[in-house]
């Protein structure tokens, strides 16, 4: 911290709390504000009737007055202000800037000068509280807790920093000023182990003449001699006659490769060493160390760089108010009831005058206690009425009057509608269990929802309000008895709707279900039938909303009853018996309904055509995902496309992907050769959307055909870092083609640097899944030498023969002429 900074008002300053507007507090030389009615006339007989015209269906009439009475209470309000004089303390550093006045002193008179101010900062608090209290205007509770008078003197010592001597920067605790430290990833030995694919530091990989098997195999042809029959007819007959043949017989053998030692053969990246040279330090074991960045030492935390270090103490004068309420001992029970409910500030609030009596200070030589007393009156109302002949003693209090009892005169009113209300719900348990009539319920529960403010307390119950709404006016009990009522009279009005409507639904969603089933079959009959459900439930809502509008006397009672009953779910086994019916006869419609309506023959004359050559009917097969895969990576393209065509008709997501992918590269669509360049694009636009439905199912093809376009520029913008990143994760997912085009991009160089270590790595992996071409592309490698030392044609001739044997027409004509 730098104390130099102010923490509170100085000593000329004012307390930090703000004043109060002087119209909210009576100052002290002027006579109280006397409590009379408002202009108005407004008196407690008025705002009770009020409250019955506009919160309940009752008239104001009802109740009369007998007496009212009004007075005045007096009442005391104490402000008792606690002041604490607090040490602070703070460690500083050259950078501390004193003030005029500040003391400069011995590092161990710092505090006890500070300590010794205590007396005189009271005193001084003590008197701007008093003058402040005093003053005309000022809020009783004007003066908030916490630092009421800031310090006026800092007292302050300085030394010079011993951790850096005064220099203001230390050693680096890493290097200690040497600028280097010992590499981090080789420690200072200046190898590392080997991160060549397949070597991790066993100086060797796996031979990939043989796959780290130690053994080839390689096709031997044997001439054998045959005896083959001749039949010979003559004269009529016919004699056989033997003939010796010589007849190639192939067969494969294995045998020891001699590229390697039993199928490992030296890496090419450490030469078989197993380390290679660390590449952080450049294999001199040591970096510019990362502490002080080479520079040797670090800036001194301490003294922050200044090279001094001390502290400084002053003294903050802090302030704790407390208020209580008194009154006098002969003080009525209802002003005793008011003070206990209200609490100080809230009475302070309601008083209609509060003026300062006295300001006391408790010993003057050492203050630490202010006390401020306030005389307050307030206002109080008594009234006796009459209502439905009975007498209620009724009391207000406050400027707005607010009700201390209401001797239960509303909740009498309403608990007659209640009670009707409640006779009713327990008739209408008899009625059985199919009856639908409501009629019998709808005028008590139109009697009762008639009370707004029976709608307002059935609101807050819900809520999970701490206290209801009017609780001043009607009882918690009251407020359970009439939310358990209504709710029951509105799910009993919601269910037996629901035994009038609910086959309605069921018919209306069967019909729809069958009608659509007929044109377009049973998935689309099943989802109309389902809407024609939702459609129903709508309209079911729309009868309770017009029944309860009728009832309760229009749209906004019956939307807040609505509201009411979905807030206290008494709606939910309507909702079951409207919709369950329904959603059952689409499911059952759509289970027993066929797939598909026979077509209806078709009489209208052939309209002339141009000869097209018959064609069978493809026959129906089981098409699936897998089985179209299979078909593609054993060779039969064209009726992998078929039954792919079939499958992403149907939805299957799974075939969307290599759909693209066959789409985009054209597999499958029969010649390539006379292909145009719009006819590509048209392919390339065509395989784009079901790439990216494919995409979002995380589809190894999907991500091969993205990884291409990208590269290419096909549809996208050519990307090439993105693009081999597609293909890394395809080729991760073990998608032979992904490998295949990563080796041709970077045996290539296409948008990429050649690297034929990489290009070899990708064309092993999908050999060993059996890709002839990327057999016969290793041993093109090895022919020409790329990423060999030199070329190696014996290997190259072996990969062509396996290829060959595979069927790669490339590989039958290299081994055939000898050279590619």
């Amino acid at each position: 911290m730098n104390p130099s900074e102010p923490t509170a008002s100085m000593e000329t300053g004012d307390a930090k709390t703000p004043i109060a507007p002087a119209s909210t507090v009576t100052p002290p030389d002027q006579a109280p504000i006397r409590l009379d009615k408002s202009p108005a006339g407004d008196s407690v007989l008025e705002k009770l009737r009020t409250l019955v015209e506009d919160k309940t269906r009752f008239e104001p009439h009802q109740i009369t007055a007998l007496a009212e009475e009004e007075l005045l209470q007096d009442f005391a309000l104490q402000a008792n202000y606690v002041l604490e004089a607090r040490l602070e303390s703070r460690l500083i550093n050259g950078h501390f800037l004193p003030v005029a006045g500040d003391d400069c002193c011995a590092a161990h008179q710092v505090q006890p000068r500070a300590r010794d101010e205590a007396k005189e900062r009271l005193r001084r608090a003590a008197g701007k509280l008093e003058t402040a209290l005093q003053q005309s205007g000022h809020r009783y509770n004007a003066i908030e807790p916490g630092l009421y008078l800031g310090h006026a003197v800092r007292h302050w010592h300085l030394d010079q920093c011993t951790d850096c001597h005064g220099k203001g920067r230390v050693n680096c605790n890493t290097c200690y000023g040497s600028t280097e430290e010992t590499c981090w990833k080789c420690s200072g030995v200046r190898t590392v182990v080997c991160d060549g694919y397949g070597c991790f530091g066993t100086g060797k990989v796996s031979c990939t003449y043989c796959s780290g098997t130690g053994s080839v195999s390689e096709q031997v042809t044997d001439y054998v001699q045959e005896s083959v029959p001749t039949t010979i007819y003559e004269n009529g007959s016919s004699r056989t006659v033997y003939h010796t043949e010589t007849r190639p017989h192939y067969r494969t053998v294995s045998r020891s490769c001699h590229h390697c030692s039993y199928g490992k053969v030296n890496c090419l990246t450490c030469h078989g060493l197993g380390n290679i040279n660390c590449g952080t330090c450049r294999a001199s074991g040591v970096v510019t160390c990362r502490t002080c960045n080479g520079v040797g030492d670090l800036h001194c935390n301490p003294c922050d760089g200044s090279g001094k270090t001390g502290n400084a103490a002053w003294l903050d004068v802090h302030v704790a108010p407390a208020y209580s309420v008194n009154l006098p001992k002969q003080a009525p029970d209802d002003a005793r009831r008011i003070r206990d409910k209200e609490g100080v500030h809230a009475l302070a609030q309601l008083a209609g005058s509060l003026s300062l009596a006295k300001v006391s200070v408790y010993d003057p030589d050492h203050p630490q206690e202010v006390d401020a007393l306030y005389a307050g009156k307030l206002r109080i109302v008594r009234l006796d009425a009459v209502c439905n002949q009975e007498k209620h003693h009724v009391v207000a209090y406050g400027n707005d009057l607010r009700w201390l009892t209401l001797d239960d005169i509303i909740e009498k009113l309403l608990r007659g509608d209640l009670k009707t209300l409640t006779d009713a719900l327990a008739g209408s348990a008899d009625d059985g269990l199919f009856s639908s009539h409501v009629e019998s319920l709808l005028v008590p529960l139109r009697d009762v929802a008639a009370s707004e403010l029976n709608a307002d307390v059935i609101e807050s119950v819900l809520s999970g309000e701490n206290d209801h709404a009017h609780v001043d006016v009607v009882s918690p009990d009251y407020a359970n008895s009439v939310r358990t009522g209504v709710l029951g009279a509105l799910r009993q009005v919601y269910t037996r709707l629901a035994k009038q409507f609910w086959w309605k639904a069921a018919l209306g969603a069967l019909v729809a279900t069958v009608a659509v089933w007929f044109f377009f079959g049973a998935r689309f009959g099943a989802l109309a039938g389902l809407l024609a459900t939702g459609a129903g439930y709508l309209l079911f809502n729309q009868q309770v909303k017009t029944v309860l509008s009728s009832a309760l006397g229009g749209k906004a009672q019956a939307e807040r009853a609505m509201q009411i009953a979905s807030k206290g779910r008494r709606n939910r086994l309507a909702q079951i018996l409207v919709l369950a019916p329904a959603t059952l006869a689409v499911l059952a419609s759509a289970y027993m309904l066929p797939l598909r309506v026979r077509p209806l023959p078709n009489t209208a004359p052939a309209l002339p055509s141009a000869s097209v050559a018959p064609h069978a009917a493809p026959p129906v097969v089981d098409a699936s995902a897998a089985k179209a895969i299979k078909l593609y990576e054993n060779g039969d393209q064209p009726a992998a496309l078929a039954m792919l065509e079939s499958l992403v008709k149907e939805g299957d997501a799974r075939a969307y992907g290599l759909y693209g992918w066959m789409q985009l590269m054209g597999r499958g669509l029969g010649p390539q050769g006379n292909v145009t360049e719009q006819q590509r694009q048209a392919r390339q636009v065509a395989a784009k959307p079901w790439i990216s439905k494919a995409l979002a199912r995380g589809d190894s093809y999907a991500l091969t055909a993205k990884g291409v376009m990208l590269a290419e520029g096909w549809q996208e913008p050519r990307n090439m870092p993105r693009a081999l990143d597609f293909l890394k994760q395809s080729a991760q997912k073990g998608n032979t083609e992904a490998m295949h085009v990563l080796g041709l991009y970077h045996v290539r160089g296409y948008q990429t640097p050649v690297n034929n270590k990489e290009a070899r790595k990708w064309f092993t992996m999908a050999a060993d899944k059996g890709s002839a071409a990327d057999i016969y592309n290793l041993g093109l490698m090895d022919w020409e030498g790329a990423g060999l030392k030199r070329p190696d044609r014996t290997s190259a001739m072996q990969r062509w023969k396996i290829a060959a044997s595979m069927g790669e027409e490339r590989a039958i004509k290299a081994v055939k002429q000898g050279q590619p």
